[in-house]
């Protein structure tokens, strides 16, 4: 577990929430809370590092489940014994001059890596329909997905079909949707190839500038506010060929142990010496700090020539965003560079999406060296640098990315210039502003419904990347088959890419979507998590009312729930149809899953709304006597209220008034979403 500021924390989640307490209310009351949705343990003192005087709380580290690891380990001894098996029938029918699946020649030592090898052939030759599929459209919110079917058995090459399956993109590093066709965009694009040509089939050092290419550095040192930036042709080139150009021998680089594998590319390049500190954790890092000054190079002992420290801004694994403002103060303490890597957290993090400096709140003069891709928010391909000119200059003339590496395409820099314009509002509208937003409230809505629904999600708020762990090899094509069939195109992921029992399926979403998607998405996601089994956080089923329960209370408060209602709240009024089968619906289309609890001998009504935050009314029988010559369950007016969590808590009225007629109604699924507006 790693100890963090509070600071640290309520920068890194977003504003933090709490259950509140509600206020009296005449009569009766259904009282909505809003609920804070991972929990925290009790502060506590550190001593020794330079957060000594500060409070700190322990975040929940994640663990495997028992039960997941057991079964997990259980499916993997199978599968690896069964592989073996085959290989020795293989080896053996060898003998005979039967062919093998694959052979060595003879006096020659196996190319491949033995356990890659065996990997791929007897366990991910078996799923490989899951992974590697080819599109025949653009990467937006809705994609063709060209369909496949092995030309023989399972371990024989895929063929295509001739046909396609068009399916809600789950999958792409889409973030702001500027993938698809933008017609604003597309004609000067358009124009800066037919001008410059499709590549320039050159270095950067040699033929390979051009104006846009100026434009293009100019913008992204503007928009993250560095004095000066270079671009590169690749993403992953980035990394791997600008870190052995900053570090060399005597050096020492200090990586998050869930760095991107460009990153460990690069540092294992250059002669400096690499030590790992515990993810995300800034107490982890500080004291490997302070153990490498103490001690110095190994054998001499002589200081370290420079020390960088290499963290991600957002993990894309893990959906996690970086503790950069307890980092920046560790690096601070203990003069060290720090290298931050924004791939996928500039452009889809911060109010104005320059990144996860301006979510976090830390300056850009207090990072050296920031890295960014243009593959995930702008639609583009490559990558950059952004530092001082000194630092930028030094990479012109040295970095093998900048000298040999051919330069960005033309068109591919004029697609990431005209998408940082957009975003910083250079064009003259609001549209990139509106797509951070929109991507911020997306990736919210569709994580909350993810957790509501029981699934184990990792990350944190805002990320637009969210894992759900599977963990159970068998899992992993079962889940994305199931998806696919139901026209949801989602990415499964597992060893190499993770350990091996922390197989997960990662859900990426983007500004494109529209929250008729993401409801829809979530229903197949529900139905197919329920298939798979993998709600390992499920505690009771939400979505089905406690029939029994709901009986005795309703003869108990002649009270029925089940009904249409005339409902009043803060913000819209509107009719409320609520069902038997554990379904609301709100006359606009808005859905969600309801139950009733008993607390303190009180009823409670629990709305947990599939877009919104739930909400609790507390019933109180306010005519006694009436109620004591009514037999027959009727229907009592439902009040309560509500306080709005997010600057000043704000205290509002929710009335459900029964309906005059009140028949039952259609499930809420086959509710007609109205176009009027709240």
């Amino acid at each position: 577990m790693c100890i963090s500021s509070r600071d640290g924390l309520k920068s890194r989640k977003g504003k933090s929430t709490g259950a509140m307490q509600a206020g009296a209310v005449d009569k009766a009351a259904f009282v909505p809370t809003y609920a804070s949705s991972k929990p925290k343990m009790a502060p506590m003192k550190v001593k020794g590092n330079s957060f000594e005087s500060e409070a700190f709380e322990i975040d929940e580290e994640h663990t495997v489940p028992w039960i997941a690891a057991l079964t997990t380990y259980f499916s993997y001894a199978i599968l690896i014994s069964v592989g073996t098996l085959r290989d020795m029938l293989d080896s053996f029918l060898g003998l005979f001059g039967v062919e093998k699946f694959s052979s060595t020649p003879v006096g020659y030592g196996k190319l491949l890596n033995d356990f890659q090898d065996f990997y791929t052939r007897r366990l991910y030759a078996r799923i490989q329909d899951c992974f590697n599929r080819p599109i025949c459209s653009a990467p937006g919110a809705w994609i063709n997905v060209m369909e496949r079917d092995f030309a023989e058995d399972h371990t024989s090459p895929m063929v295509l079909t001739g046909t396609h399956t068009t399916a809600l993109n789950l999958s792409s590093y889409n973030y702001l949707g500027f993938a698809e066709c933008d017609l604003e965009m597309r004609d000067e694009v358009i124009e800066s190839m037919q001008r410059l040509g499709v590549s320039n089939t050159s270095s950067r050092s040699e033929l390979g500038t051009t104006d846009a290419h100026k434009e293009l550095e100019e913008r992204v040192a503007e928009f993250v506010g560095k004095p000066a930036a270079i671009v590169f042709g690749m993403g992953f080139a980035t990394n791997s060929t600008v870190l052995p150009t900053l570090v060399g021998a005597g050096g020492l680089i200090l990586s998050d142990e869930l760095n991107h594998s460009s990153i460990v590319v690069g540092a294992r390049g250059s002669a400096a010496r690499i030590q790992v500190f515990k993810h995300n954790c800034p107490i982890s890092l500080e004291h490997r700090l302070r153990s490498a000054i103490a001690e110095g190079q190994p054998r001499t002992h002589r200081p370290w020539r420079k020390i960088l420290v290499v963290v991600e801004g957002l993990y894309s694994m893990e959906g996690e965003i970086c503790r950069l403002k307890e980092i920046v103060k560790v690096c601070k303490k203990y003069k060290a560079y720090l290298y931050v890597d924004e791939a996928h957290s500039i452009g889809a993090l911060g109010k104005n999406g320059r990144g996860v400096l301006e979510h976090a709140g830390v300056a850009p003069e207090d990072v050296d060296i920031m890295m960014g891709t243009f593959t995930k928010s702008f639609g583009s391909v490559g990558g950059y640098i952004a530092a001082s000119k000194e630092v930028i200059e030094f990479l012109r003339r040295s970095s093998p990315g900048s000298i040999y590496a051919c330069s960005m395409a033309p068109a591919a820099v004029k697609q990431a210039s005209l998408a940082l314009r957009m975003i910083a509002g250079e064009d003259g509208t609001c549209k990139g502003r509106e797509k951070v937003e929109h991507l911020k409230r997306n990736a919210n809505l569709f994580r909350a419904g993810l957790k509501r629904m029981g699934c184990e999600v990792l990350g944190d708020e805002d990320s637009p990347v969210i894992p759900v762990m599977l963990y159970n090899p068998a899992k992993i094509p079962a889940f994305s088959r199931e998806c696919i069939m139901r026209k949801l195109a989602v990415v499964v992921v597992g060893f190499p890419a993770t350990p091996l029992i922390k197989s997960r399926v990662r859900f990426c979403i983007s500004a494109a979507h529209t929250e008729d998607d993401l409801i829809s998405a979530l229903r197949v996601v529900d139905e197919v998590a329920d298939r798979v089994m993998i709600k390992y956080k499920w505690t009771g089923r939400p979505n089905v009312a406690p029939s029994a329960q709901v009986e005795s209370q309703s003869r108990q408060h002649c009270t029925d729930v089940v009904g249409n209602w005339d409902a009043e709240h803060f913000t819209w009024r509107d009719s409320l149809s609520i069902e038997a089968n554990g379904r609301f619906a709100r006359g606009n289309g808005d859905q969600g899953s309801w139950q009733v609890q008993k607390r303190d001998e009180a009823m409670i009504l629990r709305l947990d709304w599939d877009r919104w935050p739930s909400e609790e009314l507390q019933l109180q029988i306010h005519d006694e006597a009436d109620t004591s010559s009514n037999t027959t369950p009727r229907r009592h007016m439902f009040k309560g209220s509500t306080h709005i969590i997010p600057e000043a808590p704000l205290r509002c009225t929710f009335i459900l008034r029964p309906h005059p007629d009140s028949p039952k109604t259609t499930s809420p699924s086959t509710t007609r979403r109205s176009s009027a507006t709240e």
